[in-house]
């Protein structure tokens, strides 16, 4: 996720809104009758460590009125594999996706230590090794989700940050898929997950490609803001061209969105709600899509689906309608 994410009434009726704006999302030529999609598509959420109820996992549950399928976490590669929190992920049903990330957080994008090259060369083995070790004993499936968002300008592994290329990246990727496989960490799937196209921000990620003998999926984050150079804009809109870049390169993977999220419109509530329903009803039809994961925090602005009581019921409806 982006680390700058600038911030876009009361609830009156908030079934009958909330179902009306399903009613209102159907397929060019299409009713409000529309059929619930043939692959019901699956859900997670990423929830910080905080003391929030929004950040319980049980009450997001309850809120949505449906268990998660996916559980995201983030770790810096310096630190040890969070097992106990993947087992009590992995235990609730939930699949786990784990971002490892090859920095130390908070230190911003100078991190030359964190170069691309060094992963490949071999410097952060002792880290890696040890990472695939306590996987490969835990043995349990995990997608594991290495330095995403490479293609922005935000993180110490970026293209163009700290002398990083894409054929860095691509020598780095497969270093660290050759240490997990020699490790024996089997359960391990490995996410190779960009961000969606933000003009001045991003570069083209085709070329960051590892290849699908080293990529088990494929994954992409994107969030909808108002502000910082961006307008407003559908879920159709942010990812259809990732999607379609997405589906055009070798392996034919499947694909999860790995972090999306909406800033709030105006009026209060209904333009998220509104947003929330035609993100879950487009990924639902779109092909080899299998899911997405909600940022369900509230950070740089209020990123969480229950931060209007609108959002809120349009979630819990929309996965009640297309999800599993």
């Amino acid at each position: 996720m982006r680390r700058s994410r600038p911030v876009v009434a009361a609830a009156l009726a908030l079934s009958l809104a909330a179902v009306l704006l399903l009613g209102a999302c159907t397929s060019p030529g299409g009713t409000s009758a529309d059929p619930v999609a043939d692959s019901p598509l699956k859900w997670g959420v990423f929830v910080p460590d905080d003391s929030e109820p929004s950040s319980d996992l049980a009450v997001v549950t309850q809120m949505a009125d449906r268990e998660p399928d996916y559980v995201l976490r983030f770790a810096a590669l310096a630190e040890d594999a969070p097992i106990d929190r993947l087992e009590a992920i992995s235990a609730s049903g939930a699949m786990p996706i784990l971002s490892l990330e090859p920095w130390v957080p908070g230190a911003g994008v100078d991190q030359p230590d964190y170069a691309l090259s060094t992963i490949a060369d071999g410097d952060h083995d002792a880290d890696l090794t040890r990472w695939a070790d306590a996987l490969a004993s835990w043995d349990r499936p995990v997608l594991l989700r290495f330095a995403h968002e490479m293609n922005g300008d935000w993180y110490p592994w970026a293209i163009g940050v700290n002398g990083n290329t894409a054929s860095d990246f691509v020598e780095a990727w497969n270093h660290v898929h050759e240490v997990f496989a020699d490790a024996g960490a089997s359960k391990v799937r490995f996410v190779w997950a960009p961000n969606v196209s933000y003009p001045g921000h991003t570069t083209a990620f085709q070329s960051l490609y590892p290849g699908p003998a080293t990529v088990d999926v494929l994954g992409i984050d994107g969030y909808n803001q108002n502000g910082d150079g961006r307008s407003w804009t559908t879920a159709e809109e942010l990812f259809g061209p990732g999607l379609d870049e997405l589906r055009a390169l070798p392996g034919g993977k499947p694909i999860v969105v790995t972090e999306t999220a909406t800033a709030e419109g105006a009026p209060l509530g209904t333009e998220k709600a509104e947003w929330i329903s035609g993100l879950v009803r487009f990924l639902s039809d779109a092909k080899r899509v299998e899911g997405f994961v909600w940022f369900q925090a509230d950070k740089e602005q209020d990123w969480r689906f229950n931060s209007t009581a609108q959002a809120q019921a349009a979630m819990k409806l929309a996965l009640a309608r297309f999800g599993s």
